[in-house]
């Protein structure tokens, strides 16, 4: 009577954890809006809803316009265009919530047994948790459903004739929503090589037999696999379309490898995060240890087909964070698969085997998984953030992101109807296609596979470097007339900012948290230049309202982000006034303190650098760079002993972090502690053996104080990088003529004329040194 009470109890409170998943996660896919390449797929859809027609060439850009695109998402791109139209991004969210809940509940339907509720349930969890990463309207989240759904047919229905006509009509939506389109074939593929094994190959105990399909699903396999196959033609590019994926990812080598260094999505994991570490990808790397050890347990009743699924998509995370998902949802095939075989006995110790001890563990494990799940969701659903627009507080579940779009310099550009070809960064690009298409036609977007690494490679030189002439090549070739400079999600770039500050020809019109806006100054312009032209001299703080705002402790990050780009460009008054407007606001807020150290030390006022480098230190001790902040003031100060002490804590604490080895030994230089001062730059060069300009400069603190031995040392250090050769022989020359070592320091500038032939300056010191030397 006990035991089938508990057996019923157990039964009901399993699937308490399950309701509650399917809560959280309904909960959590409606988290707000914040994917860049959705707004391009809102431009696209646009086009080919309003134009009915497919294009085959890029119409999107003003550098590759007219470039083969094989735009293998469009029916995706169509879809979320008429929600976003229909119902703003309510409809996106409901679009999202609606896939995810249908994705889980297939995985859920594909392996619930009622006898094994508990470790369902929990796999089910860590799937959820790698899923949740991956919510996002993307298309990506379109090929997990058809990739769950192949799945199911596969593992429970090949045995009914529907089953070929769902897959096919499975496999043509697949193939017009997203490139992974492949999968679906290649999971057929799987199933027939792995059947193909067990009926021809000698195979281990008895994985011959698990999983063996019947004559007649056999020959229906092989038969959907060519209906499905046939089904990835049809697409508006026919074979173009069809063979898309293979061309992508031969690819994917030489140029292109630029793409997986700069876009997180394409890393490998363990480049992220190494394999034992916890802090990052920790879930991934739970269900890769669960569903092994399941294969371990089950080791005489494997099922191969499971194995090849669970090897080929391990390796396919293994290649870039986007694809971790798939594994999860192979890996909980594979632990369901396995755990069919597995018995409680087989986990617990022989004496603890009685089914009521069975019945209370199994139920004392699903309340304490209940109990996580809502530890959970009180956990996430409280995240929020400060909207200084209304001044109240926004949950990050719902509506569009405030931190992630730089949706007012995109408001400017809408407003004011401007029109042109922009140059614009990588971030930006989708968004201002999804809001400013077809006034304004972007440098560069998210299609990494459109544009090429070469290109890629070059855009980089002129966000990162200010490149110039680069610039102007592509201002005189695309027919630039104005330049979108993205600062919601990343600061920009200081070469960048300052080449158009010093260049007459582009004029700021906009400068906000979000983004700057430079004009060319042509005819076509000269309206919005004459009416919103900044003049950096008189520039006005945009105040917070601090009665509205009243006690909310929040991060003026607005005031922050304004500051720092005024900074950049060289306004070091207008970017001291809204970093103090930011401390105005929030005392407690350490960033700008370490942003006006920065601008006092450029001012050359180093007390009051220090003053506030102290500040941020003190309130944010954990931060690298505040305490590196903070032992450059006392350096600047001349303290070098304070400096020294602050270096060897940072060493201490961040081991790892070259630069602060180059600063220590820069402040025993100056200490005229020459001895520490090698033995330091010893560690630093082997941390950076290609670094000679640091070590030149530390060479040159020392030859200044007239230490020739340890000089000559240094610059040995620097020549043994093989960079900056000639600046190395030249003074190596200066430290043995100073020492009185004539022949050395003539064999010295000998070598920097086989550099510079025509140096006048070195040709003059080598005839007086020979002449001193034949005197000799």
């Amino acid at each position: 009577m006990i035991e089938r009470l508990l057996k019923r109890l157990n039964y009901v409170i399993g699937l308490l954890p399950l309701a509650a998943l399917f809560a959280v996660m309904t909960f959590v896919a409606r988290i707000e809006v914040k994917d860049l390449d959705l707004w391009l797929h809102i431009a696209m859809g646009r086009f080919i809803s309003q134009h009915h027609y497919i294009p085959s060439v890029d119409v999107l850009s003003c550098t590759i316009a007219g470039k083969p695109w094989v735009n293998h998402e469009w029916l995706f791109q169509v879809l979320v265009y008429n929600l976003f139209h229909r119902w703003g991004a309510e409809g996106l969210l409901q679009m999202q919530v609606c896939v995810v809940v249908a994705t889980m509940f297939i995985l859920m339907l594909l392996g619930y047994n009622r006898d094994r509720q508990f470790p369902i349930s929990l796999f089910l969890v860590l799937v959820f948790l790698v899923f949740q990463q991956r919510f996002t309207i993307r298309p990506d989240l379109f090929s997990l459903l058809f990739f769950s759904l192949y799945i199911y047919i596969l593992a429970l229905h090949i045995d009914k004739r529907w089953s070929a006509v769902a897959l096919v009509l499975i496999q043509i939506l697949w193939s017009n929503f997203h490139g992974f389109f492949f999968l679906g074939p290649l999971l057929i593929l799987m199933g027939l090589i792995s059947e193909w094994i067990k009926r021809h190959i000698r195979l281990p105990y008895e994985w011959n037999e698990i999983g063996r399909l019947t004559d007649e699903e056999y020959s229906r396999m092989k038969r959907v696999f060519i209906f499905v196959f046939l089904s990835c033609f049809v697409n508006p590019n026919f074979v173009r379309g069809a063979i898309y994926p293979i061309s992508v990812f031969f690819s994917l080598s030489g140029d292109n490898k630029i793409f997986f260094k700069y876009i997180q999505e394409l890393q490998r994991p363990f480049d992220m995060a190494p394999i034992f570490s916890t802090v990052n990808l920790g879930y991934y790397k739970l269900l890769m240890l669960l569903s092994a050890v399941s294969f371990v347990f089950n080791r005489r009743r494997i099922d191969i087909s499971a194995l090849f699924l669970w090897l080929v998509f391990l390796f396919f995370s293994l290649s870039a964070v986007r694809n971790i998902v798939f594994f999860a949802f192979a890996a909980y095939l594979v632990f369901i698969t396995n755990i069919v075989y597995i018995s409680f006995p087989d986990l617990i110790p022989i004496k603890f085997v009685a089914k009521k001890f069975e019945y209370i563990t199994l139920i004392f494990l699903n309340i304490i998984l209940l109990f996580w799940i809502y530890r959970f969701y009180m956990a996430i659903s409280g995240k929020r953030y400060y909207d200084f627009d209304k001044y109240t507080w926004k949950s990050e579940f719902g509506g569009i992101s405030k931190y992630s779009y730089p949706d007012k310099g995109a408001d400017f550009l809408v407003k004011n109807n401007i029109k042109g070809n922009f140059f614009n960064d990588f971030n930006s690009g989708a968004y201002l296609l999804g809001r400013c298409y077809p006034n304004i036609k972007v440098f560069i977007d998210g299609r990494t596979e459109v544009y090429g690494g070469k290109f890629f490679d070059l855009y980089r030189r002129v966000w990162e470097r200010g490149d110039a002439k680069l610039f102007e090549q592509f201002v005189n070739r695309y027919g630039l007339t104005g330049v979108f400079l993205n600062s919601s999600r990343e600061r920009i770039p200081t070469p960048i900012l300052k080449y158009f500050r010093n260049n007459k020809e582009w004029i700021p019109v906009y400068l906000n948290y979000d983004a700057t806006i430079f004009l060319r100054d042509i005819p076509s312009n000269k309206k919005i230049i004459d009416k919103y032209a900044i003049d950096f001299d008189h520039w006005k703080v945009e105040k917070v309202n601090i009665y509205k705002l009243g006690s909310n402790n929040v991060a003026p990050y607005r005031n922050y982000y304004r500051a720092y780009t005024l900074y950049s460009l060289g306004y070091l008054d207008a970017a001291l006034a809204e970093a103090f407007e930011a401390i105005d606001v929030a005392p407690s807020y350490s960033v700008p303190y370490g942003l006006i150290g920065k601008i006092y030390t450029e001012k050359g006022d180093y007390k009051k650098a220090f003053k506030y480098f102290r500040i941020a230190a003190a309130f944010n001790p954990s931060d690298k760079n505040m305490r590196l902040n903070l032992a450059n003031a006392y350096y600047d100060l001349g303290m070098y002993k304070y400096a020294i002490k602050q270096y060897r804590q940072i060493i201490v604490r961040w081991p790892d972090e070259v630069r602060t080895f180059f600063f220590l030994a820069k402040a025993y230089a100056s200490d005229e502690q020459y001895r520490d001062c090698v033995d330091i730059l010893r560690k630093a060069h082997k941390m950076a053996p290609k670094d000679a300009i640091d070590v030149i400069k530390i060479g040159d603190i020392i030859f200044d104080k007239k230490a020739f031995k340890y000089a000559e040392q240094v610059y040995a250090m620097a020549m043994a990088t093989g960079v900056r050769t000639e600046e190395c022989h030249r003074r190596l020359g200066e430290v043995y003529h100073r020492m009185g070592d004539i022949q050395r320091a003539i064999q010295e500038f000998r070598k920097v004329l086989t550099i510079h032939p025509d140096d006048k300056e070195i040709k003059n010191k080598l005839k007086a040194l020979q002449l001193q030397n034949s005197v000799k």
